[in-house]
């Protein structure tokens, strides 16, 4: 593993890019991250989906992040991302598929909310080049918006889905109970995908997501412990 060149495509305001990135530095695993500089460069590295995170290891791409984690198990692994005790393994994976699959989609759906679009766009799309940036706002933008009408949460009112995110929120809350991870005393997948998805919801552009969170004192320690283990709140490699 020492000897493979590691690298990561995607931008870390993903919460599956951040996903894998904070896996990389709980298994102390050097890595290069590689971002987009345009909306090619999706396809280009991902010709499956067009989808990040793509992680490299030497002449190996794995895509998706939860297939990227259990690689990252086997190539290395100390310390595992799941428990060994099944029941607690298996409570793990589930809450890694639930945040993967359902939390994210609350948190797309806020971003690219009527009053959350142009902030959303702005940080996502600023850090590519001048030339390309009106193209990628508008279509990028355009087509994120759709698919979270398609899922269905990009319909509802952001009233409705700051309430239901709250609820949902709460639910983490009692989930997480006295330990500091989730189901365990050490992190795992399930806090990395969490932590992934709480990340966005702060970083700026849904700032209603980012109250609702800061209100809950045990999340946000719980998102202070996995930036321990994984680099600090920068996570750098």
């Amino acid at each position: 593993m020492s000897s493979l060149e590691v690298r990561l495509f995607g931008s870390r305001l993903s919460p599956f890019v951040e996903k894998v990135a904070r896996a990389l530095l709980l298994k102390k695993i050097d890595f290069v991250l590689v971002e987009p500089k345009s909306l090619r460069d999706f396809s280009q590295w991902n010709p499956q989906t067009g989808k990040m995170p793509v992680l490299e290891l030497g002449d190996e791409r794995i895509y998706d992040s939860t297939f990227i984690l259990r690689k990252l198990d086997e190539v290395r692994p100390r310390p595992p991302l799941v428990a060994s005790h099944p029941p607690i393994a298996a409570s793990q994976r589930q809450l890694e598929d639930w945040s993967d699959e359902s939390l994210y989609w609350y948190g797309m759906a806020l971003r690219w909310s009527a009053g959350n679009a142009a902030a959303s766009a702005a940080q996502i799309f600023g850090t590519l080049p001048p030339l390309v940036r009106p193209l990628a706002r508008w279509f990028g933008g355009r087509r994120i918006r759709a698919a979270t009408r398609a899922q269905g949460l990009g319909r509802l009112p952001e009233d409705v889905l700051l309430r239901e995110l709250a609820h949902h929120l709460d639910d983490l809350v009692t989930i997480l109970g006295e330990e500091p991870f989730f189901f365990a005393a050490r992190p795992s997948l399930a806090d990395l995908a969490i932590y992934g998805q709480l990340r966005v919801l702060c970083s700026g552009p849904t700032p209603d997501a980012g109250q609702l969170i800061a209100e809950r004192p045990p999340l946000v320690q719980h998102g202070e412990r996995v930036e321990r283990e994984t680099g600090g709140a920068a996570g750098n490699p």
